[in-house]
């Protein structure tokens, strides 16, 4: 009797909710090794944006009318990207990408071995124009500097303002900075005149060494990539409209080793996104319904700035707009962006959130705007950010993959959202 029970509760422990299930085979999919981290190297942006067009299909969501082509609407940015693997050796000490070492996501091409003279703290007294940039002894160098002794002695405004003049002045061939912070990376359009390494937790003592380095950058100019629309007819005799968005780009891949697969931020969100796509259209809401996964958040919201710049919908006739990211933990609840703007129907969500104990917490937070929402929120659209509070911290690093994301709340979440878009008269 007791192996029986035992058997029953390991079957039970082991069973997937119909939404964590769906949102895991959509992450794994989205945020393997294929999909190049869905940047602009390796196509890896068009191969994501084909799936979530086929899972759009799959679940019975139509094009939205007046896409360039199906699902697709087409607009162009110029990327600075990086298709073969950076190296780095530091007197002789080959370091690792991602976990030693960064390149400057705006850096261009470059290949050799350089001295490089470590800054001390009196040079960070000394005044930049002439005694560093200007600096004969700099010449074809690379400038070492400790992170901490500099903003010790220069405060870390100023510091932040040396290093974008060094990044593209001086007589120096590049900089060398070692900080003990996470090495997070990101999407650049533009190229410096001088590459910058981010090193973490380096340790030497010494003034002078060697630096050999090779660099492969490409700077993509009028790239092509594409937002996936879709749209689902509400049964109601209304003309509003329900949105909900989500970004599916993250920021790519250092040659084809080295990817920033971009589970939780924004392969969750867009997990997300299509799982409601998926429940609607079996269980149709009274307003029509549209689905916009973005390209290009990463690189300045680019994708989203564009559709409310060229609107498929119209925007005056959106009931309310729910733009998710990150909603692969929840741990301790969720972050509403704009709940104190929207505050009656935020109220609305927590009460939702109470009465059925979905998540530990709702939390408000006022405007922010670096997410999707806040083109549409600047043409008065009403809307929300979410995203998902607590669990794993791995973000704009290599370690944000399927593998450690935890789903934690990821059903409840999707049941509050459900049950909060069909509060809307």
């Amino acid at each position: 009797m007791k192996s029986r029970l035992l058997v029953l509760f390991l079957l039970l422990a082991t069973v997937v909710s119909a939404q964590e299930e769906y949102g895991r085979r959509i992450v794994k999919e989205i945020a393997s090794a294929k999909y190049y981290g869905r940047g602009f190297v390796f196509d890896g942006d068009r191969k994501a944006a084909n799936y979530i067009a086929k899972e759009f299909n799959n679940n019975g969501i139509v094009p939205l009318s007046g896409t360039d082509k199906g699902y697709f609407q087409y607009f162009t940015l110029s990327p600075n990207t990086f298709p073969k693997e950076t190296t780095v050796a530091i007197d002789g000490k080959k370091l690792k990408v991602g976990c030693d070492f960064l390149i400057d996501a705006a850096s261009k091409s470059i290949k050799g071995s350089f001295a490089w003279i470590r800054l001390t703290t009196d040079d960070f007294t000394k005044d930049l124009e002439k005694d560093i940039l200007s600096n004969v002894a700099y010449q074809g160098r690379f400038l070492y500097i400790e992170e901490k002794e500099a903003i010790a002695q220069l405060g870390n405004d100023t510091f932040r303002k040396w290093i974008e003049v060094l990044k593209n002045k001086g007589v120096h061939a590049g900089v060398i900075i070692n900080s003990s912070n996470k090495l997070l990376w990101r999407t650049l359009l533009y190229q410096i005149e001088k590459p910058v390494l981010y090193l973490k937790d380096f340790e030497t003592s010494k003034r002078e060494g060697l630096l050999t380095l090779q660099v492969v950058a490409e700077h993509k100019k009028d790239y092509q990539t594409q937002n996936v629309c879709g749209f689902l007819k509400g049964t109601g005799d209304t003309d509003s409209t329900i949105v909900i968005t989500a970004h599916y780009d993250h920021i790519g891949a250092i040659g084809k080793n080295v990817i920033f697969k971009g589970a939780n931020d924004n392969a969750s969100g867009t997990a997300l996104m299509l799982y409601l796509s998926n429940y609607y259209a079996k269980h149709p809401s009274k307003y029509d319904m549209v689905f916009l996964a973005f390209s290009a958040e990463e690189s300045g919201l680019l994708g989203s700035k564009f559709f409310a710049e060229n609107p498929l919908i119209d925007l005056s006739k959106i009931k309310f707009l729910l733009n998710l990211d990150m909603a692969g933990t929840g741990d301790d609840g969720i972050q509403v962006v704009n709940g104190s703007i929207f505050r009656k129907e935020f109220d609305r969500m927590v009460e939702l959130n109470k009465e059925n104990n979905f998540l530990p917490e709702v939390r408000i937070r006022g405007e922010m705007n670096r997410s999707d929402h806040q083109p549409f929120y600047e043409r008065g659209v009403p809307c929300f950010f979410i995203y998902t509070l607590g669990g794993i911290s791995a973000y704009h690093d290599i370690y944000d993959v399927y593998e450690t994301l935890p789903f934690t709340n990821f059903t409840n979440y999707a049941k509050l959202l459900i049950k909060y878009i069909d509060t809307f008269k």
